[in-house]
């Protein structure tokens, strides 16, 4: 399952907002109807996704780091100590917690945004400022590798010379 796109939906004044429809749908395939949610260690942002994700990066955390690891347990506290089981209720919403809602601060809406195999939501203004910044980030990689492709011949046989 996959999430791209960014959307931004209403916040009731409970907490309740509404998952994005597209995302819903990929998320049907998961065994489990709802998300997990947890405050990004990098990002001032939530970071969601299906609960396989989270059961997959839990055996990840143990097999690269093994059971006792010190970088294992700030990772394990950061993420699954911190995590959030949140069920879909008839509408599609989820409840966040307003501790969730403090961290990133999200008032009355929420963006949220696909990047792969996990979303995060923001509040609009965090996610302008962080789009710009990485709209910035981008055009400068992509000069970087514009200059690059400069120097690099273009298909394999024009590297070969055209043989005249």
């Amino acid at each position: 399952m996959r999430f791209i796109a960014n959307y931004t939906n209403k916040v009731d004044r409970k907490g309740r907002v509404s998952v994005p429809a597209r995302f819903r749908t990929a998320l049907a395939e998961s065994a489990w109807p709802g998300i997990v949610v947890y405050e990004s260690f990098k990002l001032p942002c939530l970071e969601a996704s299906a609960r396989e994700y989270i059961d997959a990066l839990s055996d990840r955390l143990t097999s690269d780091f093994g059971a006792f690891d010190d970088e294992k347990e700030a990772l394990a506290a950061a993420i699954l100590g911190a995590a959030f089981d949140l069920p879909f209720d008839s509408e599609g919403r989820i409840l966040l917690p307003q501790s969730l809602l403090e961290f990133a601060g999200i008032d009355d809406a929420a963006v949220f945004v696909g990047v792969g195999e996990k979303f995060l939501i923001w509040s609009p203004e965090a996610w302008e400022r962080y789009r710009d910044e990485q709209r910035a980030r981008a055009r400068s990689a992509a000069a970087r590798l514009g200059a690059l492709g400069r120097q690099a011949p273009r298909h394999p046989e024009a590297a070969a010379g055209d043989g005249a």
